[in-house]
């Protein structure tokens, strides 16, 4: 994924949401939020993984698409459904043993704590 593009869909700023509108076989278009990409060197492809914004009669609330990531020409992305049945299985893992990952990485209370006290000097939190 280019800069520009990582840029867009992981950007920073809270106030800011970069919403995809993807259109189903039937013709009916809704909104997601690419919430993770990982690139699978063995299927040498990029993947995303997006959230509707809101749940439909396809997506409960929750659910994520899992979408090959491309860029055309011009660096604009482009995404695809992954169609094969091995292929998706692959990359469904790949994503679950990145968001357990993510999850481990993420602040226990203990360590809130100790990140709002040396905010603070001299003063002491203490979790009972």
């Amino acid at each position: 994924m280019n800069a520009k593009n990582y840029d867009l869909f992981f950007n920073e700023d809270a106030d800011e949401t970069t919403l995809i509108t993807l259109t189903d076989e039937d013709g009916n278009s809704f909104d997601t939020e690419i919430i993770a990409a990982i690139e699978i060197e063995e299927l040498e492809k990029e993947y995303v993984a997006a959230l509707p914004t809101e749940p439909n009669k396809d997506f409960e609330e929750g659910e994520v698409l899992l979408l090959i990531y491309t860029e055309d020409a011009n660096g604009d992305p482009d995404f695809a459904p992954v169609e094969d049945e091995e292929e998706f299985e692959i990359v469904s893992a790949a994503f679950e043993q990145f968001f357990e990952e993510e999850e481990d990485e993420e602040y226990s209370e203990d360590d809130y704590l100790d990140d709002i006290s040396d905010m603070f000097p001299g003063v002491s939190f203490k979790k009972e």
